[in-house]
């Protein structure tokens, strides 16, 4: 009997551990959601994570890829945030247009009827936001770039660098 006893409890004990490594910690975030590795210091990694487009180079947020593990004075780093503060109603007014944009033209195709004119102006609407994005996004990235010393240049040149 004494056998039976632990062969049961052996199955027990499989099923219930199995079942606690299947189910998600009841701290984990939930399905989609980013994980805690997309979150540094800085707080989350705006530039790379998804959006409309799917990933890809996206302003917003403190984090600049290039200038991770650059040390910044206080003051370059009151003016970082002064130039990211500046563009952001360009950047949120430029990201409304594309979800605008992106959502007439999922309306229209969803809806089996496409007005070719609508449809034309949507897209070309959606080009400009995405354009207008991207000029912003460079402009910001040059005025950042301006506010670094030469030594914090270097250091971003030796980060691109190809390595071995």
């Amino acid at each position: 009997m004494s056998i039976l006893r632990t062969a049961a409890a052996a199955v027990a004990a499989t099923v219930f551990a199995s079942a606690a490594l299947a189910a998600p910690a009841a701290d984990a975030p939930p399905p989609g959601a980013p994980a805690a590795a997309d979150f540094d210091a800085g707080g989350p990694d705006f530039d790379r994570g998804p959006g409309p487009r799917g990933p890809g180079p996206h302003m917003g947020g403190p984090g600049l890829p290039f200038l991770r593990g650059i040390d910044l004075s206080e003051a370059q780093e009151d003016r970082l945030f002064a130039i990211m503060h500046a563009q952001a109603p360009q950047l949120r007014e430029q990201e409304k247009a594309e979800r605008k944009a992106l959502e007439a033209l999922d309306a229209m195709r969803e809806s089996g009827r496409v007005d070719d004119a609508k449809a034309a102006a949507q897209a070309r609407a959606l080009g400009q936001a995405i354009a207008a994005q991207e000029l912003l996004r460079v402009r910001t990235a040059a005025q950042v770039m301006a506010l670094l010393t030469p030594q914090q240049k270097e250091a971003i040149e030796r980060q691109r660098a190809p390595r071995d």
